[in-house]
């Protein structure tokens, strides 16, 4: 997404979950709570930089930004932009797996032979 005035690169990865839950100061299993009665602008910030920091610190990029220059940021988004990012945010593996990372848990056939 065009953010702080170029395109830079949000991941939802395990990277950005232990970012985001290590600010809001929230276990990943309470995670949801977060969320239950809206969305408050802090966690808005916290979300977006988390998933920037992520990326860069993944990438080895210098990380010139913080909280507040990405709070700065978020001034020129619009509903539909976050709308991208919070879609983004659910359909991450951890999340869209139920924090089972991946494994299906209803297995309905094996893949041994014989069986």
């Amino acid at each position: 997404m065009k953010i702080g005035g170029k395109n830079r690169t949000m991941h939802f990865s395990m990277n950005f979950w232990a970012n985001f839950t290590d600010i809001l100061n929230v276990p990943l299993d309470q995670i949801a709570n977060v969320f239950e009665k809206g969305v408050s602008l802090s966690v808005i910030r916290s979300l977006i930089y988390s998933a920037l920091l992520a990326y860069d610190q993944e990438e080895g990029n210098e990380v010139t930004y913080n909280q507040f220059k990405v709070g700065m940021w978020l001034e020129d988004f619009n509903a539909d932009e976050l709308d991208k990012v919070v879609n983004a945010m659910m359909e991450s593996r951890i999340l869209g797996n139920d924090l089972n990372a991946g494994l299906n848990r209803n297995v309905k056939q094996t893949t041994k032979k014989g069986k």
